[in-house]
């Protein structure tokens, strides 16, 4: 993609326009569409230009209309007028293609002209740490997935839910200390800081009451995993059972990314893997315990921690997307 200088001149209403005699800028745009926040970079001529942040847009929990409609909104807003030529989109629950297909018919017809792509927000993570060649992401965050690219190959492990997944997430952590409060109160038990934290959030005392907020309301997983960063804290002070559930989580998230680099081939591969996600951007006992496994099980590994953004990711995507065919 050529980086030469454009002179550029701003239309009524801050559209970008090129001047008489140059050539309209080449615009992309990479969205990274979260559970709870909707970013979308920009870029001109292959230089990043500005951020834009809209409201979350998963569409499995919003259905793809109202994920695709938060979507839209937020590529409007970084555009500012101008015209896209291509646009990324790393969105969460379309690793599945229908939700995938879905939100890219909605989100091409109101960008006609730009090449739309939709995919995993996995992908765009793993892109946004690590920008070329082949790799693999550990996210753990409100749930779980581990991503590899090995050449033409994509693969993915995890990723499957609360309901039947998301291991070592902060979710399935939060729920450790939950079931271990429902043990408390059956007498199984004994209470501590780890049960306690699990009580203020469940708002109960007895065990109606804890039945009454795991079964009379949706679950919001959520919730659960908001209790995670306290219980990681809890096991950095030695807390018993907080160190019980966060060793556990560092073999379960191990587990994923051990899978996904076997059967990916990047196993024996001296792969390069991101940590990504709101639970392994701090130095915890959660990040060392998974570090030291993966410096144990994986030959030669580089990890790469605290670089790039999933929307600088998409980005890279977006800005491949409008490049010339060879």
């Amino acid at each position: 993609m050529s980086k030469g200088h454009v002179t550029l001149s701003l239309s009524k209403g801050g559209r970008i326009d090129p001047a008489p005699g140059e050539e309209r800028p080449v615009i992309c745009v990479g969205v990274d569409a979260g559970g709870t926040s909707t970013v979308a970079a920009l870029s001109e001529n292959g230089e990043f230009r500005r951020i834009e942040h809209g409201p979350g847009a998963n569409a499995t929990t919003l259905g793809v209309d109202d994920a695709a409609d938060a979507v839209i909104g937020t590529i409007r807003a970084v555009l500012a007028g101008a015209k896209p030529a291509a646009i990324h989109v790393g969105a969460a629950g379309s690793g599945r293609p229908r939700i995938a297909a879905a939100l890219r018919d909605d989100i091409a017809s109101a960008f006609p002209h730009a090449r739309v792509g939709v995919g995993d927000d996995a992908a765009i993570a793993l892109r946004g740490a690590i920008p070329h060649g082949d790799g693999a992401v550990l996210i753990a965050g409100t749930g779980s997935v581990a991503y590899a690219e090995a050449g033409s190959l994509a693969q993915r492990v995890g990723g499957l839910g609360y309901l039947a997944g998301d291991e070592g997430s902060g979710f399935w952590i939060g729920m450790q200390a939950v079931k271990l409060y429902g043990r408390v109160l059956d007498g199984r038990a004994q209470r501590d800081e780890t049960t306690d934290l699990a009580a203020r959030a469940l708002g109960v005392s007895d065990r109606d009451g804890f039945l009454d907020a795991l079964y009379d309301a949706p679950l919001k997983p959520a919730q659960i995993a908001a209790l995670a960063p306290s219980i990681i804290a809890f096991a950095g002070k030695g807390n018993r059972a907080s160190t019980k559930i966060v060793q556990q989580a560092a073999s379960e998230l191990g587990d994923l990314l051990r899978s996904v680099l076997r059967t990916s081939g990047l196993l024996e591969a001296t792969p390069q893997i991101a940590l990504a996600g709101g639970l392994l951007e701090e130095n915890s006992l959660l990040t060392f315990l998974l570090e030291t496994r993966l410096n144990g099980d994986v030959p030669g590994v580089t990890i790469v921690k605290g670089k790039g953004d999933a929307a600088r990711g998409a980005l890279r995507l977006a800005e491949r997307a409008a490049e010339p065919a060879a």
